[in-house]
């Protein structure tokens, strides 16, 4: 073997730190070495790594076929640092907003933070992170490579932008308010939130019915009739309970047609006078002993033509009762009538001291029925549907005040209040999806999916599915566990 210093330029052009060229047998040849240390002579010597490639003038150079071989073999995950992230939910959110719209609603009203408006929603739904919590939560989620978000995310940079959003209050408002105005939806009443804040002036202190009289502010929610998504909220202060708030929120959201739904309640005279002097609509349960239901009137009723089919099975009602311009609609639901019974006599039976058979009697022709008030055109088909839905939209403050743990708010500037409530708002609108898939998915002939699987089981589900991550551009996603991959199927939700 013959080396020589006295190498030609197209040779050269190809030696790099940390190699070395050498003749041989009239061709050269580009090797790998590095110094070492030799602790008996004392000084560095240098030590051959192997070959890397040839070089000629005409092709110039040559990989060797062996130390591909030899770095393909060394390509193996074995020795770097695996790194594992939640992927499952963060790909199946982005998903669906991109799905649903909501994704470019963003990108247009938002379009300086709506990765951020994104990746908040995400963590109070995947983890419901409290906001110091954000930037460790992130640190073990795929989202933000999903979102292609450059920059770091920290504590100030949370609060900055949250504050920014939260003065973005036309945005907020353009952004929920609906392009058809006359969409028909219901009003929800209000629910408190504690707010422990001296420097918000929505905190007020207020009552509730859990006789909590902290500081509180009001959230004020309209809903669509069909899908019960949430559309448009409002924050009021906390010592505010007037039917006129209502009433503005309506005219703010600049939709029409709505319904207010109340509970048992909120039945008054003067609270009817507020409702009728604004001209909203309302559907008022009364409760069973109000003396303004006529209950002879369902003496007969089952040998009538007034029956429906709700939830399977049959509800009969009495004829519409007309007083002035409001109405009055009684139903009777056989079923609950005979558990009403059963529950009643047993209770005779292991609580003698507060139920008896003279009681009984009096109860008997109240139980199992609804008497509804209200000022609408709706048939009592559709009344009956329409008020049972309001058991399904008070599910969105439980989902509100536990899935997503919004129960209490520390929020310390009025503008971080709002951008606070808008991530809430966006992240429960991503509930109702899940939860419309969940309602509307057959489980098996009977059931749905919702009797088996809540909202938090389907979104455990989602986040088992992993992205496993060597490199920047180097992972695989994990594979699922069959009760998961039968879950995502049924829902028809493919992660990949």
């Amino acid at each position: 073997m013959k080396t020589t210093a006295n190498h030609p330029d197209w040779a050269l052009q190809h030696k790099r730190p940390g190699t070395e060229l050498k003749l041989i047998n009239g061709r050269y040849y580009l090797y790998g070495v590095k110094s070492v240390y030799d602790k008996t002579t004392k000084r560095s010597r240098k030590v051959s790594l192997g070959i890397l490639g040839s070089i000629s003038r005409e092709k110039g150079f040559i990989p060797s076929e062996k130390a591909e071989l030899k770095k393909k073999s060394g390509n193996t995950y074995l020795d770097k640092q695996v790194m594992v992230f939640e992927y499952g939910f963060a790909k199946w959110l982005l998903n669906e907003l991109g799905g649903n719209g909501l994704l470019d609603s963003l990108k247009k009203h938002f379009p300086g933070h709506w990765e951020f408006i994104v990746f908040m929603a995400y963590c109070r739904l995947a983890f419901k992170s409290p906001l110091k919590n954000i930037p460790t939560d992130l640190e073990r989620s795929s989202m933000l490579d999903l979102l292609g978000w450059k920059g770091k995310v920290y504590d100030q940079k949370v609060s900055d932008m949250l504050f920014e959003v939260g003065r973005m209050r036309q945005s907020i408002h353009e952004f929920m308010r609906p392009m058809d105005n006359r969409r028909r939806t219901v009003l929800m009443d209000a629910t408190d939130i504690v707010l422990q804040s001296d420097n918000i002036d929505l905190s007020e202190k207020g009552y509730n019915s859990s006789m909590n009289f902290q500081p509180q502010f009001v959230l004020l929610y309209m809903y669509d009739a069909l899908s019960l998504e949430p559309l448009y909220y409002r924050l009021l202060p906390g010592n505010i309970r007037e039917v006129s708030a209502m009433n503005n929120t309506i005219k703010i959201s600049g939709m029409e047609e709505c319904v207010f739904v109340a509970d048992k309640g909120f039945f008054s005279e003067s609270n009817i006078g507020e409702l009728e002097k604004s001209s909203m609509q309302y559907i008022i349960p009364l409760r069973r002993d109000n003396k303004l239901i006529p209950y002879g009137a369902l003496e007969k009723v089952e040998q009538s033509e007034n029956y429906f089919n709700f939830s399977k099975r049959f509800i009969f009602h009495a004829d519409t009762l007309s007083l002035g311009e409001r109405k009055l609609d009684l139903f009777l639901d056989g079923k609950l009538r005979e558990q009403e019974k059963t529950d009643y006599l047993r209770r005779i039976q292991s609580l003698p001291e507060s139920f008896s058979k003279p009681k009984f009697n009096d109860k008997l022709q109240s139980m199992g029925t609804l008497a509804i008030l209200h000022n609408t055109p709706l048939v009592p088909g559709d009344l009956y549907v329409e008020y049972k839905n309001r058991g399904e939209i008070e599910q969105y403050f439980d989902h509100f005040k536990n899935t997503i743990g919004a129960s209490c708010s520390h929020m310390q500037r009025e503008e971080s209040l709002e951008g606070w409530m808008f991530i809430n708002h966006i992240s429960m609108q991503v509930i109702y999806k899940l939860f419309g898939i969940l309602k509307t998915t057959p489980l098996n002939k009977k059931q749905m999916l919702i009797h088996r699987y809540s909202i938090n089981d389907a979104i455990e589900h989602l986040k088992s599915v992993k992205q496993i991550k060597f490199a920047p551009e180097e992972f695989v996603i994990s594979e699922m566990n069959k009760s998961t991959k039968t879950l995502l199927k049924q829902m028809k939700i493919s992660i990949t």
